[in-house]
């Protein structure tokens, strides 16, 4: 921290810290409500198939928003090392999630063509629709959340958390 950082008064960090108490706490308010209905399938499939114990530490908001994650950024298929990576998960753990996503038609397995040792994971038709659908709710809450923000404040604010999220990624806790 720098000498800036360590002089900001009391009254500030409490602010701050309540801004992300209250954060944390809103952020299951992103999947309730009615969803989409392949979101929802996937949640009660999810559910049905006692996901959460096979993997471990991860629900269904988890596998939708990590599934949207990984491949909203890649256009190629990844490999099981770059998804556990990502994720920021175990390897066996990132196994499991995509041995689930491929029973159930969310993921395809590929070999890699240049090392038959590699597997790789793409989306099938099904997952690209989760995370279409996906997208598609993630913008509609943030249009709700948003509303009462003018066009200026919104990029503001998008500048900020872009910060705020270059910074996490940097300093991982």
């Amino acid at each position: 921290m720098n000498e800036n950082n360590l002089s900001v008064n009391t009254e500030t960090r409490k602010d701050i810290i309540d801004i992300l108490l209250r954060l944390f706490h809103l952020r299951r308010r992103l999947l309730r409500g009615k969803l989409p209905e392949p979101i929802l399938n996937v949640k009660t499939s999810i559910k049905e198939h006692n996901l959460r114990e096979k993997i471990g530490q991860i629900n269904d908001r988890d596998v939708l928003y990590s599934i949207s994650f990984v491949f909203s950024r890649q256009s190629e298929p990844i490999t099981m090392g770059d998804l556990s990576r990502i994720l920021g998960v175990p390897f066996s753990s990132a196994t499991r999630m995509a041995d689930w996503l491929v029973n159930n038609g969310y993921f395809q397995r590929l070999t890699d063509p240049d090392d038959r040792r590699v597997v790789r994971v793409e989306l099938t038709e099904v997952g690209k629709e989760i995370c279409r659908a996906m997208s598609d709710l993630l913008l509609e809450r943030a249009e709700q959340f948003l509303h009462n923000f003018s066009v200026e404040e919104r990029k503001e604010l998008g500048r900020l958390l872009g910060k705020l999220v270059d910074n996490l990624e940097e300093y991982p806790i």
